[in-house]
């Protein structure tokens, strides 16, 4: 059964001109945008991003709360409608790629299920499966790739039943990594080129996505976050982990051969650039590898650029650290490049937190 089929159950039956709201309960708030066709692009209709009043888990096993808080936040900008379309928390799915065999009498979907049986190990009879095809070198004939999300299909049941409690109407639930896709094709429609990298920074760990054209190349998950950070900055200058924090928060991770401090601050930014020098070299090994994936996939394209977007991306001089360790031009994502116009005075408060509720807007906005 796949995610679209399983949030098609729980929708309302009645379609509606108005698009539906990509809605994204991230960690720490809820992102919401509303897009419409327009002119070959995207017009933004609405964008909200607002921190939960109580922790994640407590709000969301609180429906009366969690429908006042978002009827708050629907009320915030000018939504038009309850329709969503939404994406499962990332500790919920797994997103991995996989090469599907060329069969003639089989169709796409019994060749996901039975690779996906086979290579991951998933029980199909309790699962929900989704898949996305990714990109390859044309002319490639050993088998199609495709990234294939899997759940336990009682988590995506209570996702679903929670975003009814919210008194919301899913439409579906889509794949993190190809929303992000849509996004960054979105910023740059026909003018993509090459392919394109978004390193997305979380707390434990972060994702590295890649587009190739318009198309999702591929999505992992690696070794590399602000409390892997932190608590490597902490250990070593037996700090508590919170002070660490607030430290790459006020200074980043550390100045580089091509980085310049005023004199109160260099000496403290080549300490931290020495501690997490390690964890550095392991990103950039990281980055290397990828590239080279890259280049097998599409017959010698390189990665042209690379977009910098979550926790890491806040940090001062994140742009010029990261150009260290991957020599191409590295930019900050800024989601409402994909629209014919900005979010007024809010765009600057809430345009980091909102990539994936935009891309999400974007599915709904082409298809509806």
């Amino acid at each position: 059964m796949s995610l679209r089929t399983l949030a098609a159950r729980f929708a309302l039956p009645a379609r509606s001109p108005t698009p539906p709201i990509g809605a994204d309960f991230a960690a720490h708030g809820l992102n919401l945008v509303q897009a419409a066709p327009r002119d070959g692009g995207f017009s933004l209709m609405a964008a909200a991003s607002l921190p939960y009043p109580i922790p994640r888990a407590d709000l969301l096993a609180a429906p009366a709360e969690l429908a006042r808080f978002v009827a708050g936040a629907l009320a915030s900008a000018p939504f038009k409608g309850r329709r969503v379309i939404s994406a499962l928390p990332p500790a919920d799915v797994r997103i991995l790629p996989l090469t599907l065999p060329v069969a003639p009498n089989q169709s796409e979907a019994q060749a996901v299920a039975k690779a996906a049986t086979e290579q991951l190990g998933v029980d199909a009879a309790n699962a929900v499966l989704d898949y996305y095809p990714i990109r390859g070198a044309d002319g490639d004939t050993s088998g199609r790739q495709v990234l294939v999300a899997a759940s336990d299909k009682a988590r995506v049941l209570d996702y679903l039943a929670t975003l009814e409690a919210a008194r919301l109407e899913p439409v579906a639930l889509d794949i993190g990594p190809a929303a992000i896709a849509r996004l960054l094709a979105a910023i740059h429609g026909s003018d993509i080129g090459q392919s394109t990298l978004l390193l997305n920074f979380g707390s434990a760990r972060s994702f590295v996505t890649v587009i190739w054209g318009r198309r999702l190349m591929l999505d992992r998950e690696i070794d590399f976050g602000e409390a892997q950070l932190a608590a490597t900055l902490a250990a070593a200058l037996e700090l508590p982990p919170e002070t660490a924090t607030s430290l790459l928060r006020e200074h980043g991770i550390g100045m580089g051969t091509r980085g310049h401090a005023d004199g109160a601050n260099t000496e403290l930014r080549r300490t931290i650039h020495e501690v997490l020098h390690p964890a550095c070299l392991g990103l950039a090994d990281e980055l290397a590898h990828t590239q080279v994936y890259v280049a097998s996939r599409t017959r010698g394209s390189t990665i042209s650029r690379v977009y910098l977007n979550g926790s890491l991306a806040r940090y001062p001089d994140i742009q010029a650290r990261i150009g260290e360790l991957i020599d191409v031009p590295v930019h900050l994502l800024d989601p409402f490049g994909a629209f014919h116009e900005g979010a007024g005075k809010d765009q600057d408060r809430i345009g980091r937190e909102i990539a994936l509720a935009s891309g999400l807007a974007l599915r709904g906005a082409v298809h509806g």
